[in-house]
């Protein structure tokens, strides 16, 4: 009859509605997330701390304090953004990652190089991770749409930065060249690298609740 007629569904099966582009929270766990980021944001930071342990004096020397931090930086989106692009998954979402991740983590790093060339001094270690951690945060979850999880996003990245950074420090005081250096970068990529992996976590599954 007429009246039991119904309209088939075929927004469910319409092809152009791409399902890979939607946030799938169920695909990755917070330790899933844990793992991309330590070993991706470690590799990142073995490298740039291994240049800096053996190549230190001619980065500083050929491109002066802020040029040597600055090419880290570059160097830290190079291998951050492929080697975590798992951090959004979906099979089109590689881009999306770049975007995020390259954005936040280089006002991150500005934010640190700026607070650190200001104090120079224990107390400007500890506000630029403080200050760097935060404009990361907003960014990260100003990217999901969802800036009412920037402050745990916040406490995440800022613990797991000082933690990682401190800790190297003193593993740098109490060894000899290069390979404190280089203890340094594992305990920074360990810590901090398990820090950005749960905040994108947060950040993107938090968002669709």
């Amino acid at each position: 009859m007429e009246s039991e007629h119904r309209t088939p569904d075929t927004h469910s099966q319409d092809p152009a509605i791409d399902e890979s582009s939607r946030p799938h929270p169920v695909e990755q766990s917070i330790w899933d997330a844990w793992r991309t980021g330590v070993l991706g944001f470690g590799l990142a930071s073995m490298v740039v701390f291994g240049s800096w342990a053996f190549l230190g004096k001619w980065f500083y020397g050929t491109l002066g304090e802020i040029g040597a931090y600055l090419v880290w930086m570059v160097i830290y989106l190079g291998i951050g953004c492929e080697s975590m692009r798992g951090l959004i998954p979906g099979t089109r979402q590689r881009v999306r990652f770049f975007k995020v991740f390259s954005l936040s983590f280089a006002v991150y790093a500005l934010l640190w190089i700026a607070v650190w060339m200001a104090f120079k001094n224990s107390t400007g270690e500890w506000l630029a991770a403080v200050f760097g951690s935060l404009g990361m945060a907003v960014l990260i979850c100003r990217a999901f749409k969802n800036l009412k999880a920037w402050h745990r996003v916040w406490v995440v990245l800022a613990i797991s930065n000082m933690t990682g950074y401190f800790i190297g420090s003193w593993l740098h005081a109490h060894m000899s060249m290069p390979w404190g250096a280089v203890a340094w970068g594992v305990a920074y990529g360990f810590f901090f690298g398990g820090g950005i992996g749960p905040a994108f976590w947060i950040a993107r599954t938090s968002a669709l609740r």
